[in-house]
């Protein structure tokens, strides 16, 4: 096609043949006389042109004649003269002109397949416009893509003012510090452990209380000359034990003794008397608590069941003129009893301190005041 003169082009379309040639290219044929059908010739060139025509034909024979016997039976014998032109054998001509045959389109057409140019010109005129947006397209895909100038106003927007927020927090705002004292106060107060606060606990044991009630009137002195101390001699209820020192001291382990009855084996008592010489050992002057706590066990296991438990409730620092002293009170209990208990012990000067000694069982409370009343009244002898 390269080497191909531009002279040589082909021209669309083609000239056809002459009437008379298609006719014949149609039939194979001249023309034959009227009257007259000339038995048919196949050109294989022009085969589809000849099947056609003689489709047709056939077709307007197989309308024009009755039966297909007819045909059948004529169809290897030529008409005569005599017989005539065979029925519907005019009807592919014009009847203005019996010798013309009628011509198709597709005969007058020729080849029905356009020429390369012409395919081209109709390949561009229904496609052109498709490819060349198609194309198009492409070329915009092929660019590369930029975003939008307003992402990027939105994104430094959004920073400066999370900045700002941050800036304002800091210095200003709640995340700000006060200033470098309070700050080096909190620190320090974050970092020291918080101390112990004391707190008053529920064991602390506090003074003699105040019993409610009067305490009994106080009628004399009883002069405890070893202890070297005179108590007050209690009436009302309270009765003196006369029995002498030695039975006294050889009973109880008192020189002196004062009692309430309350029933027939149990008595309310206030004693005295110098420390046993068997507890001496217990005996400090600035620390009198360890001689107490003996004084105590001993009455316990004298006095009292041997179930008996003990609770200290109360306990104090007490004067006699110008020595000193100390009391101490317990609660004791045991299956059949409870009672009170208190034990002060005097420095006198002496080799060993006074013991006084008062027990008060709880069903004689009404003398519970009488404990301060003695506490009171304590005196030293010469």
């Amino acid at each position: 096609m390269g080497d191909r003169d531009p002279g040589d082009a082909p021209v669309w379309p083609p000239a056809g043949p002459s009437a008379d040639a298609e006719r014949t290219m149609v039939h194979g044929q001249a023309d034959a006389p009227p009257g007259q059908h000339p038995p048919p010739q196949t050109h294989p060139a022009d085969e589809r042109t000849v099947n056609y025509g003689q489709h047709s034909e056939g077709l307007l024979d197989d309308r024009a004649t009755p039966s297909k016997a007819m045909d059948s039976a004529n169809a290897g014998t030529p008409p005569t003269e005599d017989q005539g032109p065979r029925p519907g054998s005019n009807l592919n001509r014009d009847p203005s002109d019996p010798d013309r045959r009628f011509v198709t389109a597709g005969q007058i057409s020729g080849s029905r397949t356009p020429p390369p140019e012409r395919q081209q010109e109709l390949w561009n005129t229904v496609f052109g416009d498709q490819q060349d947006r198609a194309d198009q397209d492409r070329a915009l895909d092929d660019e590369p893509q930029g975003k939008p100038v307003w992402i990027y106003a939105l994104g430094g927007s959004v920073a400066i003012a999370l900045v700002g927020a941050l800036l304002w927090a800091f210095l200003a705002g709640p995340l700000a510090p006060e200033d470098a004292a309070s700050s080096a106060a909190t620190e320090e107060k974050a970092t020291t452990p918080p101390k112990p606060t004391a707190t008053k606990s529920s064991t602390t044991i506090g003074a003699l209380p105040q019993y409610p009630g009067k305490a009994s009137p106080v009628i004399g002195r009883v002069t405890d000359a070893q202890a070297r101390i005179s108590l007050p001699r209690l009436g009302g209820k309270w009765l003196l034990d006369q029995r002498g020192t030695v039975t006294v001291k050889g009973t109880y382990g008192f020189d002196t003794r004062q009692y309430v009855q309350l029933a027939p084996d149990r008595y309310a008592q206030l004693m005295s008397g110098p420390l046993s010489p068997r507890l001496a050992e217990h005996y400090q002057q600035d620390n009198l608590e360890p001689v107490i706590r003996q004084v105590v066990l001993s009455a316990r296991k004298r006095f009292f069941p041997e179930d008996n438990k003990v609770r200290k409730i109360a306990q104090q620092p007490i004067k006699v003129g110008d020595s000193t002293g100390r009391l101490v009170a317990y609660s004791l209990t045991s299956q059949t009893e409870k009672a009170t208990i208190v034990t002060m012990a005097v420095n006198t000067g002496g080799e060993v301190p006074a013991i006084i000694y008062m027990s008060i069982p709880s069903d004689g409370k009404q003398l519970l005041p009488d404990i301060r009343r003695v506490m009171g009244q304590l005196k030293l002898t010469a």
